[in-house]
């Protein structure tokens, strides 16, 4: 479990620095590149695509060449990008350039993850265990990224906020050098798709649950500023509940789910998640706004550690890096659509309870479908199927 914790900790620091440019990038290129809300939906989408197809290679490639070699590779990509953006003149005020390069640095950031997931896997007594270790250095990453983010927009800039994002990064890349083992099996399995059916249903469920959670970019941001009038030091705070309420309650959750088991435990989870984002709508206050991110947050917890769990268990262990990113893959094309449902809902309407029911209407498409396949498998699940 001591490789766990160390890239845990390589997850968590990276997690400070992409989720501090990721959250407000769509603010970013509104408020400050002009771009509009629709076309401001459609970068992400496009940097989605791109994304998820390096993240279902890139799992294959962590086998063939050594997860920890691909995690290298991807923080000194993402390293150099933000170098780039803040020494190339004009090129972070550019409404052309600088998307090109977000795009770049969306993708980099996906090939990690697969080869993450592996190895939290293969360096991992008890998977779920391991995967829950993981979801709290995430949430800590992804909780005081944007409250610290927030305050550097506040107070400094947005050129202060990438210069941070690339000393996360490189601090990130220094720290992964301590992973203690490669893995990957040199051959591999190749660049195949997967046939293992959990791992395929699961894949088509999690990339409609991933189309809400792709809401806390355009969507989010923009309704609690634009409609809701909350400042944007205040909107770092209520993604930092979100990280907060991960690491207190991810330990209670996970001894829960044991004792529930994983099928209740994934469409509870997914359920509150959904109605979490779902019941932003309703919010027209900063404490309201609060509440609904502790109630998405239990949802979290109890089915995102669950998810890797399953495909690992399912998963052969030369297999295991394929798996994961197809499973990535299917969640980042779920984020990749996603803003741009939020950008159209905005071009749609400005009513609040219309546009979260727009925009979460996927993820309770796809708890019914989990309930519906594995209904009849509940003993099964975390079982090879």
């Amino acid at each position: 479990m001591n490789n766990v914790k160390i890239i845990t900790a390589v997850s968590t620091i990276r997690g400070f620095g992409y989720s501090s440019v990721w959250i407000y990038s769509s603010l970013y290129f509104h408020s400050i590149l002009k771009i509009p809300y629709l076309e401001d939906g459609l970068i992400f989408t496009v940097g989605g695509i791109f994304s998820a197809f390096v993240s279902l290679y890139g799992g294959s490639l962590g086998d063939r060449i050594g997860h920890k070699t691909t995690i290298l590779i991807s923080l000194l990509v993402q390293s150099l990008t933000f170098a780039v953006i803040l020494s190339v003149t004009g090129l972070a005020l550019s409404p052309v350039y600088y998307p090109v390069a977000f795009i770049v640095i969306m993708s980099a950031n996906s090939l990690q993850a697969p080869s993450i997931n592996a190895l939290v896997s293969l360096s991992s007594s008890v998977n779920l265990k391991g995967f829950s270790i993981l979801r709290v250095g995430n949430n800590i990453g992804w909780g005081f990224g944007p409250a610290i983010g927030g305050f550097i927009i506040s107070s400094l800039g947005y050129r202060d906020l990438f210069f941070f994002a690339l000393i996360c990064l490189i601090v990130s890349l220094l720290i992964s050098l301590a992973i203690s083992r490669n893995y990957g099996s040199k051959v591999g399995a190749g660049l195949s798709y997967s046939r293992n059916r959990a791992v395929l249903i699961l894949s088509f469920v999690v990339f409609l649950v991933m189309m809400v959670q792709s809401q806390e970019t355009v969507t989010l941001t923009n309704y609690a500023v634009s409609i809701r009038n909350i400042a944007v030091s205040e909107l770092g705070f209520i993604y930092l509940t979100n990280g907060l309420f991960v690491i207190l309650l991810q330990a209670p959750i996970y001894i829960l789910t044991r004792k529930i088991g994983i099928f209740r435990s994934y469409w509870i989870g997914t359920f509150l998640y959904v109605f979490g984002f779902l019941s932003y709508g309703f919010d027209s206050s900063f404490l309201g706004l609060m509440i609904s991110t502790v109630v998405l947050t239990v949802g979290e917890d109890f089915s995102f550690p669950v998810g890797y769990s399953i495909v690992s268990d399912v998963s052969r262990p030369e297999n295991i890096g394929r798996n994961m990113g197809l499973y990535n893959a299917f969640m980042t094309f779920g984020r990749a659509l996603g803003p741009s449902i939020g950008g159209l809902s905005f071009s749609i309407t400005r009513n609040p309870v219309l546009l979260w029911f727009y925009t979460t209407l996927s993820g309770f498409a796809g708890l019914i479908i989990f309930i519906f396949a594995f209904k009849g498998k509940k003993a099964s699940i975390g079982k090879p199927l």
